[in-house]
C-alpha cells in the first residue's frame, strides 16, 4: 500500500412469496422519507446535509437526486468551468464522487483513492493500493466508488481487498481480503455501502458462487456472508433459502471447472433501507453453462434478493428474469421511495432492469406492484402480475436462430438513474440494440430444448439500433413523459437530477448536458474532451452550489468485439486513444469561465507499425489468438481497442521486439503504470502472442482503407 499526503490551498428465516398484486393503482403524490447516514462522527438527518454527497446515489435511498437548487433551469446557461483536475494514468473512470464538508473523495481504476479539497480543486492525499507485485486481476479495473462512515473513507481493490483509510490523511487503518479461498476468478469493481457500523461489499466474476459480506467498520471483522447460489448438496446448505434454491439448479453446478458453474454475483448494485432496516442486492447472471433440458430458474440469478441487515438473513427475492440465457443481469441501481397509491403509502423499490422492463416492488413483502416495457424488448411480451414471471415470446428458447432486443448489454446498465421526488419521475440512461442468437451446437439429444445461447452476434438490426438515451419514466403512470435519442452516441453516462428542475448526464462523445427535468429540453452542454461515463454530482460550500463529474471514457463495449463488422465498430469507435485524451475531474459553478487547455481531437485512423522485414510464424500466431484472450478485457477483442484505456498493441513500437515484449509481459517492466504482469507464461506462449500481434499489426499496416481502429475487418453483413 502507498500512500502520499498533499498540502492543499483537505438467523431465523422468513420467506415471502413473491409476484401477486393485480389491483390497479391509482397515483397520488410522491415522497422520499428522511434518510440517515454519518457525517463527522455523528448521524445527521439527510436534510440538514443538504450540501454534501454522502453515498454513492447521495443518501440511503440511491436515488441520486439532490435537493439543491441554486443552480436550475433558469441560470444554468451560466454555468461554467470553476476549477478541473488531471488524473494520469487513469483508465476508465465510473465512480460517482463523495463530497463531505468541503472535501471529495473518489476512485480511479484499480481501488485508487483520491482526496481533494472541493473549492479549490487541490489534492490532499492519494492512496495507491499497491497493485506492483500482483500478477493478472480480472477486467480492466474499473472502480464504481467509496464509501464514508465516521472519519473513514472504505474502498474495495480490483485484487478483493476491502480497505480502510483515514478521511483526513488517506493512511491505512485496515484492510480485509474479501474473496472466498476458491480457485474462480473474481475481482471487485462496485463501491461498498456503509451503514449502522457495517460495511458490506460483493464481487464480480463469471464463476463460483456469488455472495455479499458485511464487515464491522471499526476492525475489518468478518460479521455475516450472505449467498446468492447454493453449495454442494453433498456438505448441505447453509439456511432453508439455499435448500429452496438448489431445487432450481440442475447438473453439477457448484463445481468450479471452467464453463460449469453459477455466479449470480452481486458486482454493483447494493442498497440500504434505513427504514426496515434491510439491504436489496441486485444479482447477476447464472453461468451460462449450466443449461440443460432439465434446467431451472437457478435462483437467485437475475434476482433482487432482500437480507436483514443485522444478520444477513434472507427475508424475499424477486426474479427479473428467470432461467437467462440473455446476460440480463439485475445489475442495474435501486432505488427506494415512498409512492402514494389510491391515498395509500407504499414503501416500493424501483429498478430499470437490464432486460428492458421497469420494476416496481413492494419493499415490504417483495410483490411485483407493477412492469413495464421502457425500452424495446422482444425477448417478452409482458410480465404476469399474477405470478410476477415473464410471459416470453414464441419460439425463444426453440433452438432457431432468432433476433431479439434489448442486447446483453442490456437497455440500461450500470450506469445510475436518478428519481426526482418533486418531478414524480425516473431518468433512466438507455441503450438500444439487439443481438442474433443462435443455439450451441451441441443441443441436449434428449429434448429440442436450447442448451445455451452460444453465440450472441452484438450487431445493430435496425436503423436506431447502436444508439442512447436518457428517458423520463413516471413509475406510477407506468408510461414516459419526455425521451432524449443520442443518435451517435451508445455508451454514455449516468444521471444527476437536482431541485432546481435539472437532469444532468454525460456522453460517450465528451458532452456534459443538462436538461428540464419537466420537459427535457436542452439547456446546457460542456465540451469535455473525452467521453464520460461516471455520474455527476452537485454540492454545496460557503453558499455556492457546484456541479462535479469524472471524465474517463471506458468499459465493456469497447472491447467485447463487434462481429469484424467494418460500419459497426465505425459507429462505436468515438476517437479516443490511450493517453491521448487527459481523464480528469471537472467542476462547474456559476458565472466561472474557465477553459480547458486544448486537447487532442478524437482520432480515428490506427498507426499500425510493422517490420517488413520481420517473419511470421502463422501456426504460433494461430495459438497466440487463443492465449491472446487474457488480453482482450484490456487490449480488444481480435485488438480492436475503442476504450482508450489500454494501448492498442498494433500501434505499439515495444512490441516490435520480442524481448522487449518479454520483459513487459512476463517480467512486469510496467506494472506500476498498470500492466500486470503475466510470470507463469511460458516461453512458446509468449512468443506465439507476440506473433498474432505481429499479425494483426500487419494486417492492418496493409489494409487498402487504415481509417478507423477497425480497419482490418471485413465490411460483411
Amino acid at each position: 500500500m502507498i500512500y502520499s499526503t498533499i498540502p492543499s490551498a483537505w438467523t431465523s428465516m422468513a420467506i415471502v412469496a413473491v409476484g401477486m398484486i393485480g389491483a390497479a393503482l391509482t397515483p397520488i403524490t410522491a415522497s422520499c422519507a428522511p434518510e440517515r447516514i454519518a457525517v463527522n462522527g455523528k448521524d445527521v438527518a439527510d436534510d440538514e446535509q443538504r450540501a454534501n454527497w454522502l453515498s454513492v446515489g447521495r443518501n440511503y435511498s440511491e436515488d441520486h437526486y439532490s435537493p439543491l437548487a441554486k443552480i436550475d433551469d433558469q441560470n444554468v446557461a451560466h454555468l461554467g468551468l470553476a476549477w478541473f483536475m488531471d488524473l494520469p494514468n487513469e483508465g476508465p473512470l465510473q465512480a460517482t464522487p463523495l463530497a463531505i464538508d468541503g472535501v471529495l473523495y473518489f476512485s480511479g481504476i484499480n481501488g485508487r483513492v483520491y482526496s481533494v479539497d472541493a473549492i479549490s480543486g487541490h489534492m490532499r492525499w492519494v492512496f495507491d493500493p499497491g497493485l506492483d507485485h500482483k500478477g493478472w486481476v480480472p477486467g480492466y479495473g474499473s472502480n464504481r466508488g467509496v464509501a464514508y462512515w465516521r472519519g473513514k473513507i472504505y474502498v474495495g481493490v480490483v485484487d478483493g481487498r476491502l480497505t480502510a483509510l483515514d478521511a483526513h490523511d488517506g493512511k491505512l487503518i485496515w484492510s480485509v481480503q474479501t474473496l472466498d479461498e476458491s480457485t474462480a476468478p473474481k475481482s471487485i469493481s462496485g463501491a461498498p455501502r456503509v451503514f449502522d457500523g457495517k460495511v458490506i461489499i460483493g464481487n464480480g466474476g463469471e464463476h463460483g458462487r456469488g455472495y455479499v459480506t458485511a464487515y464491522d467498520t471499526d476492525t475489518g471483522k468478518k460479521l455475516w456472508r450472505s449467498y446468492t447460489v447454493p453449495g454442494n448438496p453433498a456438505q448441505g446448505f447453509e439456511n432453508a433459502a439455499m435448500a429452496m434454491a438448489a431445487k432450481t439448479w440442475s447438473g453439477e453446478w457448484w463445481k468450479e471447472k471452467d464453463g460449469d458453474n453459477a455466479s449470480a454475483s452481486v458486482w454493483d448494485t447494493i442498497t440500504y433501507d434505513s427504514e426496515l432496516h434491510r439491504v436489496y442486492l441486485g444479482t447477476g447472471n447464472a453461468n451460462a453453462a449450466i443449461d440443460g433440458p432439465n434446467r431451472g430458474d437457478n435462483l437467485f440469478a437475475a434476482s433482487i434478493i432482500a437480507l436483514d441487515a443485522n444478520t444477513g438473513a434472507y427475508l424475499w427475492h424477486y426474479q427479473e428474469t428467470p432461467r437467462d440465457s440473455f446476460d440480463y443481469d439485475a445489475s442495474a441501481n435501486i432505488v427506494l421511495a415512498s409512492l402514494n397509491f389510491e391515498g395509500k403509502r407504499r414503501q416500493v423499490l424501483m429498478q430499470a432492469s437490464k432486460n428492458g422492463f421497469f420494476y416496481v416492488i413492494d419493499r415490504i413483502t417483495g410483490r411485483l406492484i407493477s412492469a413495464e416495457k421502457f425500452s424495446k424488448a422482444t425477448w417478452a411480451e409482458r410480465i404476469d402480475l399474477t405470478s410476477g414471471r415473464p410471459v416470453e415470446a414464441a419460439h425463444l428458447r426453440e433452438g432457431s436462430p432468432i433476433t431479439i432486443w434489448p442486447s446483453a448489454f442490456g437497455a440500461h446498465d450500470w450506469q445510475p438513474m436518478s428519481f426526482n421526488p418533486i418531478t414524480s419521475l425516473m431518468y433512466i440512461p438507455t441503450l438500444k440494440l439487439g443481438m442474433h442468437l443462435q443455439c450451441s451446437p451441441h443441443p441436449p439429444t434428449s429434448s429440442s430444448d436450447c442448451r445455451v445461447y452460444k453465440a450472441m452476434q452484438l450487431l445493430p438490426q435496425e436503423a436506431d439500433d447502436l444508439t442512447g438515451g436518457l428517458v423520463a419514466w413516471d413509475p406510477i403512470g407506468k408510461r414516459k413523459r419526455w425521451e432524449i435519442h443520442y443518435s451517435d452516441s451508445f455508451w454514455n453516462g449516468g444521471v444527476l437530477s437536482t431541485a432546481g428542475n435539472l437532469v444532468f448526464q454525460g456522453t460517450g462523445r465528451g458532452q456534459l448536458n443538462a436538461y428540464s427535468a419537466s420537459t427535457g429540453q436542452k439547456l446546457w452542454s460542456f465540451y469535455a474532451g473525452l467521453g464520460i461515463n461516471a455520474a455527476p454530482i452537485t454540492y454545496a460550500v460557503g453558499g455556492i452550489q457546484y456541479v462535479s463529474v469524472l471524465v474517463g471514457y471506458g468499459g465493456a463495449v469497447n472491447v467485447v468485439g463487434w462481429g469484424g463488422h467494418l460500419k459497426t465498430l465505425k459507429r462505436i469507435d468515438y476517437g479516443w486513444r490511450f493517453n491521448e485524451q487527459p481523464r480528469r475531474l471537472l467542476t462547474f459553478a456559476l458565472d466561472r469561465k474557465l477553459s480547458l487547455p486544448p486537447g487532442n481531437a478524437p482520432r480515428f485512423i490506427v498507426h499500425a507499425v510493422d517490420d517488413p522485414n520481420a517473419l511470421i510464424d502463422i501456426e504460433a500466431a494461430k495459438q497466440g489468438a487463443e492465449l491472446y484472450h487474457s488480453c482482450a478485457a484490456c487490449h480488444g477483442i481480435d485488438l480492436v481497442n475503442l476504450g482508450a484505456f489500454a494501448p492498442d498493441l498494433r500501434e505499439s513500437r515495444l512490441a516490435l521486439s520480442l524481448d522487449s515484449f518479454r520483459t513487459v509481459v512476463h517480467d512486469g517492466a510496467l506494472s506500476s503504470v498498470g500492466m500486470p504482469k503475466f510470470g507463469d507464461l511460458k516461453d512458446e506462449e509468449l512468443r506465439a502472442i507476440y506473433m498474432y500481434i505481429r499479425q494483426r499489426a500487419r494486417e492492418t499496416a496493409r489494409s487498402s482503407a487504415p481509417d478507423s481502429a477497425a480497419a482490418a475487418f471485413d465490411d460483411s453483413e
